[in-house]
């Protein structure tokens, strides 16, 4: 605001000055011109570095739009905005890149089994993969909007696929059609077990929450507490507790059945732009732009440790499936593996090449 407010009076002094340019002898207004002209340009460049700036914030420069591990730990798949990427935990080789038909994939989500991998692609297409052997299985079509997600239900059976208009319940083992939610607003986030979902929107014009009815598209409760855009929610493992990341810095916690807000959690500098539950619901690790990934107690609400060493915004992190290794991805362009127990860096990857693709 600061910045803003300055280049404001900066061109209304460069405006004044032209008009008492106009007004003065021919060389005095010469001279004048120039120091306006100068101030003016000046002022211009101060105002787009701030818009760049401000932009900046926002762009994924990463490229990175999601990572997920397999169930065993042993594979990670990264959605890119240029493709899937395939890492084997256990070799130093290249990930391998499933193709997605030259379009990014926004997220990733393994079968409980870890024999299939889903991806919600920015072309509104679902593709599905053979983990072991790389292979293209079938591709989905559904009328889901921005942002499409996958992700399987606990017993394998269904998994979901949502974007910013509906939601979609497919039999796995089929890859056939079973039920479609009602339209709905803005982001969502969902939680599936079996046939039962649970469904948590953000409406940002108003900065709450809404929770809804899959069948009907009826809203079942209003969560509100936040003061500023609400940039991330996610289900706790239990479906039990819901988690919400706002630009107010400030990470909020809710009792799904009740509606009832349960905790506040305050540290973050800046916006909290991802969130995630470790696979018992103990923990919760936040990132954010302020270039660091937290770590809190669910049940007490309490800040256990500070990821720190990316430099720049934090775009995401997770949990590995024993909930020892975070990994969390960044504007920095690194992919960082880190120790929960000790805060300790425990590797880079290798970041995925473009020329691959």
């Amino acid at each position: 605001m600061e910045n803003g407010l300055f280049i404001v009076i900066g061109l209304a002094v460069g405006i004044a000055l032209a008009i008492v340019i106009s007004i003065l002898s021919k060389r005095a207004r010469k001279v004048l011109f120039i120091i306006g002209l100068a101030i003016c340009v000046a002022f211009g460049i101060a105002w787009i570095s701030l818009i760049v700036s401000t932009l900046s914030k926002r762009v994924n420069a990463s490229g990175i739009n999601d990572i997920q591990y397999s169930p065993d730990g042993t594979r990670l798949a990264i959605a890119r905005s240029v493709g899937v990427w395939l890492y084997d935990m256990n070799s130093d080789k290249e990930p391998e890149l499933l193709t997605t038909d030259a379009t990014g994939a926004d997220n990733v989500s393994f079968s409980p089994d870890g024999r299939i991998l889903a991806a919600g692609c920015e072309d509104e297409l679902i593709r599905l993969w053979d983990v072991k052997t790389g292979e293209h299985r079938t591709t989905l079509i559904a009328k889901h909007g921005r942002d499409l997600h996958v992700l399987f239900s606990r017993d394998g059976d269904t998994f979901a696929s949502w974007g910013s208009h509906e939601v979609n319940l497919w039999d796995a083992a089929t890859s056939t059609h079973k039920k479609t939610s009602r339209e709905y607003e803005d982001y969502a986030n969902v939680l599936i077990n079996g046939d039962d979902v649970a469904l948590a929107s953000i409406d940002n014009k108003n900065d709450y929450i809404r929770l809804l009815d899959f069948s009907t598209g009826e809203e079942n409760k209003k969560l509100r507490g936040h003061t500023k855009n609400i940039e991330s929610v996610a289900f706790s493992p239990d479906g039990r507790t819901l988690a919400s990341g706002s630009a107010d810095k400030t990470v909020r916690l809710w009792d799904v059945a009740t509606g009832k807000h349960k905790k506040t959690l305050k540290g973050h500098r800046k916006s909290i732009d991802s969130i995630a539950f470790s696979a018992d619901g103990r923990l919760l690790a936040t990132a954010s732009g302020d270039d660091t990934v937290r770590v809190w107690d669910v049940v007490t609400g309490t800040h256990k440790r500070t990821f720190e060493g990316h430099t720049s915004d934090v775009k995401g992190a997770t949990f590995s499936p024993d909930g020892r290794t975070i990994i969390s991805w960044s504007n920095d362009r690194t992919i960082r593996l880190w120790n929960v127990d000790t805060g300790e860096l425990k590797k880079i990857l290798q970041y995925p090449r473009l020329t691959q693709f």
